[in-house]
């Protein structure tokens, strides 16, 4: 049972490439992630309320960010307060918090160059933490 968790998991973190992001005819761009994660506010950030490693989503469209992590989500950019990427050893998370209300979303993606592609697909007019700009930055211009 270890071995087939462990041979699930580098499958997973194999597929968090850029080349696996899915752009459909509209422009909404599909994001191989690994895990998401719904938190509270204030709350360190490795603390969640909800988990789903089996089905995880992340798309970006032109409006906002569609989600998953209990039941399927839509986050406008003008509701979107920050966003924040966080790494620790094996994970590189991608936080979102909103302007009204409690909860966080987060998604592992797994990369560093993941990340700095879904912040480049993210519009300029979202606020960034320094890290998230960052990580954005060192990819260069958009």
């Amino acid at each position: 049972m270890i071995r087939l968790s462990r041979w699930m998991m580098r499958h997973k973190l194999e597929r968090a490439t850029i080349d696996n992001v899915i752009v459909d005819v509209s422009g909404a761009a599909s994001i191989p992630v690994l895990a998401t994660f719904t938190g509270v506010r204030g709350l360190p950030w490795w603390y969640a309320v909800a988990s789903n490693n089996a089905k995880p989503l992340l798309v970006v469209e032109r409006e906002g960010l569609r989600v998953r992590v209990i039941r399927r989500r839509f986050h406008r950019y003008d509701r979107i307060a920050c966003v924040d990427v966080r790494q620790a050893t094996g994970t590189v998370n991608l936080e979102v918090a909103l302007n009204d209300g409690l909860l966080t979303f987060a998604a592992n993606l797994g990369t560093v160059p993941l990340a700095a592609h879904v912040l480049n697909l993210i519009p300029a007019s979202v606020p960034l933490t320094a890290r998230a700009a960052a990580i954005r930055g060192a990819t260069g211009p958009r």
